[in-house]
């Protein structure tokens, strides 16, 4: 049995001396030569040994060199190929993450611009909510203050605590001795002097408009016919009234007027008491009065 070809010594790298130690081959030899020779050899030696084992020669064939070139020259092929690919790849990645870079800031200032109008949307809406919240009390002050004149000048129902007072001719008086309308006109002025906020008298609703008449003994009032006796409704303090009555100069009067005629005059607590609202009236007619009266004046009759 042939005896195989021992392998030739690694080449050694000259010494700094004749006592420096040979250096290994991965460090003196390149890497593409180390990879190929010793994989070729552990390839050869795994051969050999599987022929001695099986008793076969080993023909002796050295490794060619230009088969050892040829191999590593597409080894380094395929190396340059994929960092050539390697470096497209690279290429287009760093393309690909500048447009994402890009976009991402693009998207960034969009984001701050939607933002921006956001909260310029929202300033504004706070604005008219403040806005709004300002109308909404102005217009709840307007309504209680319109409700309050309505109430006062006649034309919405009244409700709230007050006195009751009843006025009669005297037994037997005819004539000038009977209740007629300036009798009631001056007991209606002292009760507004007396701090009333309502009054209503036989059921009809005093207002700014109303007025007492007389047609022949009868007395009318808002153009209706009222009967003694006649009974105020007044709504105001129920324990002030009655002396503030009694105390006031135009209550002096009418007391004065009554102990005269010898009216018979009756006030009492009235407690809680609700009166309606005054019927409108329709405006017949209207003129506005000249410059030279220095104001406007409004006249006409009025009808039911």
């Amino acid at each position: 049995m042939a005896e195989p070809v021992p392998e030739a010594p690694a080449p050694r790298r000259p010494g700094r001396g004749d006592d420096e130690k040979a250096l290994p081959d991965h460090v003196t030899v390149p890497l593409l030569t180390l990879i190929t020779q010793r994989s070729l050899d552990a390839d050869y030696e795994h051969v050999a040994a599987r022929r001695r084992a099986s008793g076969q020669t080993v023909a002796q064939h050295p490794v060619p060199r230009r088969t050892a070139a040829l191999v590593l020259l597409a080894f380094g092929l395929l190396v340059t190929v994929a960092a050539v690919q390697t470096s497209r790849n690279a290429g287009a990645s760093n393309a690909s993450r500048e447009s994402l870079i890009e976009q991402v800031n693009l998207r960034r200032e969009g984001l701050s611009d939607v933002q921006r109008t956001l909260n310029r949307e929202e300033s504004q809406l706070l604005s008219l909510k403040s806005s709004y919240n300002d109308l909404t009390t102005e217009t709840k002050a307007a309504q209680a203050h319109l409700e309050r004149l309505q109430a006062r000048a006649g034309f919405a129902p009244a409700h709230g605590p007050g006195i009751q007072v009843t006025v009669n001719s005297a037994p037997g008086s005819a004539g000038a001795q009977l209740v007629r309308d300036s009798d009631l006109t001056l007991l209606t002025d002292a009760l507004w002097v007396a701090g009333a906020e309502a009054i209503s008298v036989n059921g009809h609703r005093l207002t700014v408009l109303s007025a007492f008449r007389n047609v022949g003994v009868g007395v009318l009032l808002n153009s209706r016919p009222i009967n003694p006796p006649y009974v105020f409704d007044v709504i105001g303090n129920p324990d002030r009234m009655p002396a503030a009555l009694l105390s006031s100069s135009i209550g002096e009067k009418w007391y004065a007027l009554k102990d005269s005629l010898g009216f018979r005059f009756d006030v009492r607590n009235g407690g809680t008491m609700t009166l309606p609202a005054a019927e409108p009236e329709r405006l017949r007619s209207a003129q506005v009065a000249g410059p030279d009266t220095g104001h406007t004046r409004t006249q006409g009759d009025s009808a039911p």
